[in-house]
């Protein structure tokens, strides 16, 4: 493989046949080397550095309510942070969208004995909306991404927008205060842009199918994508080891916020699961004998099938051993 180097300061460039543009690792700037990218629309988010995520991390166990209580019994094993490239635009869409709704329609009358009744029937009531917005959207560019707490970290860069500096006006000297190891960009502008606005009709149609029962028609387009540039994330992962086991706790490297962790089960934590596991399999034998005797089947099958959601999840939660926590 052909060998690149930084066209500001020579030192090598780690790169991959995919690679579109390489930051450079000794001075920060950014080799565009093949597809369709403009290094003046590429910036980067500012990082914590690693005494100071190791801190946030410390302070997070202290407000957890299972983690403190096992404090002294967790070692940190290691910290590790890197800049990951995303994709970052608008995009408009517009058009109609006809749906339908099945609802419950009640009426309440008074019998000729004098006794006040219910009946209830399902009907569907059809919907026509004028879509119109913008999105603002951000995906990974790289191909392989489905690590733990990308999503997370998504969510939380599009919720507190921190501050992002153009990585063509940083010089050497704030490139060494803010440097971290950089995975490469593996897609393009065009390629961007191209899945921006997919996922903008996904986000639609997404929307209109979790509140309707029915799409009638869907007839929504996506504009060109504006204000595309490429956005450097900061991501740090703490890992920590409980008894005999390696647990970790990723956090946003702008603000220090831990964005998602697993953590070891509390016996506290396994107790209430296992509640969680008996109350499932105590609706579904009450909510079934109570169905059965009085011919309600409808009933039956609810309860049955309600306590078995119940002591499954929780019963997978006993399994797992270990837990999930998400925001800071």
């Amino acid at each position: 493989m052909e060998a690149f180097k930084c066209e500001r300061c020579g030192a090598p460039l780690e790169v991959t046949p995919e690679t579109i543009v390489a930051v450079c690792p000794y001075c920060g700037f950014p080799n565009h080397l093949t597809g369709n990218l403009r290094t003046e629309d590429m910036f980067l988010v500012p990082s914590l550095n690693k005494n100071q995520i190791a801190e946030a991390f410390w302070r997070m166990v202290e407000k957890d309510f299972d983690l403190k209580r096992i404090k002294d019994s967790i070692q940190v094993v290691g910290v590790e942070g890197h800049y990951a490239p995303y994709w970052v635009g608008d995009v408009y869409v517009s058009g109609e969208v006809d749906y339908t709704v099945r609802e419950e329609e009640c009426e309440t009358y008074t019998d000729s004995q004098g006794n006040t009744e219910t009946r209830c029937h399902t009907v569907e009531r059809h919907y026509h909306d004028v879509v119109s917005e913008t999105l603002h959207l951000i995906g990974p560019a790289r191909r392989q991404v489905a690590s733990f707490g990308v999503d997370d970290i998504i969510k939380h860069y599009s919720k507190t927008k921190p501050e992002e500096k153009r990585l063509l006006d940083l010089d050497e000297g704030q490139w060494e205060k803010l440097k971290l190891e950089i995975l490469n960009t593996e897609m393009d502008e065009e390629q961007a842009k191209l899945m921006m606005r997919e996922d903008a009709i996904d986000v639609i149609r997404n929307r209109y199918s979790a509140k309707a029962d029915r799409i009638d028609r869907f007839d929504v387009k996506a504009e060109e994508p504006s204000k595309v540039r490429l956005v450097l994330l900061p991501m740090w992962t703490v890992y920590y080891k409980f008894e005999n086991s390696i647990y970790h706790s990723v956090f946003a490297g702008w603000d220090g916020k831990r964005v998602a962790s697993t953590e070891p089960m509390s016996t506290l934590r396994r107790a209430e699961y296992m509640g969680g596991v008996a109350l499932g399999i105590l609706i579904g034998a009450i909510g079934g004998a109570y169905g059965a005797a009085a011919s309600a089947y409808a009933l039956t099958g609810i309860a049955i099938g309600l306590g078995s959601v119940l002591s499954g999840y929780f019963g997978f939660k006993v399994l797992e051993g270990q837990r999930v926590e998400r925001g800071g």
